[in-house]
């Protein structure tokens, strides 16, 4: 085998090029099989290295070799009954070609996005399959280093609600935090939240649920979290927290719906063109 591939090896390289050759020749053959130059060479994308094509064409070449002596062993030691394939290889063909055509005809009928309106209507008749596991919350979220400046009006504009001060706010944090999440307009898990304060910030679990404005510090940073709305454990979610969930079901459903048609529909055609005939 070594002595094979040694010579494969130094035919290669001295003998043809890597993306032209004029004679097509046999690099291997095991009992009757030849395996030739041009298919090694069809197998090696083009622009690889000449190192690379080497290894590449050694490694397919021990394959190839090594798929041939099994399929010689299995040959010689498997009976007439278990060599006869034909049947299994048809049923594969035909449950591959069936699946492909389905996935086809699925992905022109599904390319129309879910409605709104079908989101909105699912929710509200499956409302108590969506309960919340752990508590969801939208907030706000930053920090600023202690010798940053305006600290002061900073905590102001934290705890205002109006528009001016959010704006102010916001442009602030943009120049001087060493983070800022804006999580006003998207549901998270309030663990998510805990995560980004320092371990020592003690009950934040409990204080997320009860408080809208936390502020925490450490030795170098201020921590400030602004809850917008908060769900708890055990409450129905959001819709908007389920939003892709409920997109996801109602594409399988369709799916579904979709291939009970198709099946129903090709028999019926088949039917009036007599394509089948009942005995």
């Amino acid at each position: 085998m070594k002595f094979c591939f040694i010579i494969f090896f130094f035919s290669f390289l001295f003998s043809c090029t890597f993306r032209q050759l004029k004679d097509d020749k046999p690099v291997v053959k095991v009992f009757d099989s030849e395996l030739m130059y041009s298919e090694v060479l069809a197998f090696i994308p083009s622009g690889t290295s000449r190192e690379d094509s080497i290894l590449m064409s050694q490694n397919y070449i021990r394959n190839w070799i090594t798929k041939k002596l099994l399929l010689h062993k299995a040959i010689e030691n498997l009976s007439e009954q278990e060599k006869n394939i034909h049947k299994q290889v048809e049923d594969y063909r035909t449950s591959l070609l069936i699946h492909k055509y389905k996935q086809k005809l699925i992905a022109q009928k599904l390319q129309a996005e879910i409605r709104a309106q079908d989101i909105e209507n699912y929710y509200e008749a499956n409302k108590q399959n969506f309960i919340l596991t752990t508590p969801v919350v939208k907030a706000i979220f930053f920090i600023i280093p202690k010798s940053a400046s305006n600290i002061k009006e900073v905590k102001k504009w934290f705890r205002s609600e109006e528009v001016k001060d959010r704006e102010k706010l916001e442009e602030y944090c943009i120049t001087n935090a060493k983070k800022f999440d804006d999580f006003e307009h998207k549901w998270i898990e309030s663990k998510y939240l805990i995560n980004l304060f320092p371990p020592s910030s003690g009950e934040l679990e409990k204080e997320i649920l009860s408080l809208k404005y936390i502020e925490k510090e450490d030795e170098e940073n201020l921590y400030f979290l602004k809850i917008q709305e908060i769900c708890k454990e055990q409450e129905i979610a959001p819709v908007d927290y389920v939003r892709d969930e409920i997109i996801l079901i109602l594409k399988n459903k369709k799916k579904l719906e979709f291939e009970n048609e198709l099946d129903k529909r090709i028999n019926e055609e088949a039917l009036r063109k007599n394509y089948v005939k009942i005995y």
